[in-house]
C-alpha cells in the first residue's frame, strides 16, 4: 500500500476514536443529572400567637380579623397614623406577604388596612 492510503486509514481511525469518546462522555453527562425534589421539605407556617407577637412591635394597630385558610393564617390589620408613621410601621412587616390593602385618608383619621400572611419558611 502506498503512504497516502496508510495516512488516510490512520486519520479515519483517529476520527473514529474521537467520535466514540465524545459519545461516551455525552451518555455519562445524561446519567449524572441530579433531580431536586421540593416535596421532601416541610414548610412551617406561623401560628396566630407568633403573628400577634410579631405585630406587637407596631404602634397604633388593631387586628380586625384572622382566618385560617390553606394551612396559613391570614390576618387583617388596621394601622393608624400619618404618612411618615405608616411608612416606618410598614417597614417592620418584611416577613409578611401583603395580599390586599386599603388606604383610607379622612379628615378625622388616616389608616391603612392590610391583609397579611406570614412567608413560608423551611
Amino acid at each position: 500500500m502506498n503512504k497516502l492510503c496508510k495516512y488516510c486509514i490512520i486519520i479515519l481511525l483517529i476520527m473514529l476514536v474521537f467520535v466514540q469518546i465524545f459519545c461516551i462522555n455525552a451518555i455519562e453527562r445524561e446519567n449524572n443529572i441530579n433531580a431536586f425534589n421540593a416535596q421532601n421539605y416541610k414548610y412551617k407556617n406561623k401560628t396566630i400567637t407568633e403573628i400577634t407577637n410579631d405585630l406587637s412591635y407596631i404602634n397604633d394597630k388593631t387586628i380586625v380579623s384572622a382566618t385560617y385558610t390553606g394551612g396559613k393564617w391570614h390576618v387583617k390589620v388596621r394601622i393608624k397614623g400619618d404618612k411618615d408613621q405608616l411608612i416606618s410601621e410598614l417597614s417592620k412587616l418584611k416577613d409578611y406577604d401583603i395580599s390586599n390593602f386599603i388606604v383610607n385618608k379622612n379628615e378625622k383619621e388616616k389608616y391603612v388596612e392590610l391583609e397579611l400572611s406570614a412567608k413560608e419558611s423551611v
